[in-house]
């Protein structure tokens, strides 16, 4: 998770399937919010999964209506701890704000995955990086493999350098128990 909220520019959290991963970074995201509630829209969190990301937004949506409405939280502990001023009421008052907010400008509420955040940088900055306006974001791996290769095929027509090394490869494939077919 990273925000210009943090006094260090970029959080990194590794962590293995079942340590908790989801709780700590709902911790931390909830912690940028009640630092500094306006600036829900700066934070952005991002996942691997289209699961693991409804999971945070679920489960960050539902803790703040838990804190809201004075229900128990594994996080109200935590955002006691870092915020110290605030009284349990204050708390609640405060997430019911954040949570009625956030649901009123839910398009705002960025927890994506890492594909999808890559696609709106893309989009963000197609003409900036040469692409024109009807370009194709291809995510399937076989489909950009085949395409490469046939562009690949193409170009042994035109360059003897190129066929030269894909004839090298071949035969060192074949020499390794390989099939000559490198287009996989």
């Amino acid at each position: 998770m990273s925000s210009a909220l943090s006094t260090k520019p970029l959080h990194i959290y590794r962590a293995s399937a079942g340590s908790g991963k989801t709780l700590l970074l709902a911790a931390e995201y909830l912690s940028l919010l009640f630092r500094q509630p306006n600036k829900y829209r700066e934070i952005l969190a991002v996942t691997f999964t289209n699961k693991a990301t409804e999971e945070m937004k679920h489960r960050i949506l539902e803790e703040l209506r838990c804190l809201a409405i004075g229900n128990e939280s594994p996080y109200k502990d935590i955002l006691l701890e870092r915020f110290p001023e605030l009284a349990p009421a204050e708390l609640a008052m405060q997430a019911d704000l954040l949570y009625r907010t956030i649901l009123h400008d839910y398009a705002k509420f960025s927890v994506s995955t890492i594909d999808s955040f890559v696609q709106q940088v893309i989009r963000a900055f197609a003409y900036e990086i040469g692409l024109d306006a009807g370009y194709e974001l291809q995510l399937n791996q076989d489909i950009v493999k085949q395409d490469l290769a046939e562009r690949l095929f193409a170009l042994l027509e035109t360059n003897e350098d190129l066929l030269q090394w894909i004839k090298r490869m071949a035969i060192e494939r074949i020499e390794n128990g390989k099939s000559w077919d490198f287009s996989d």
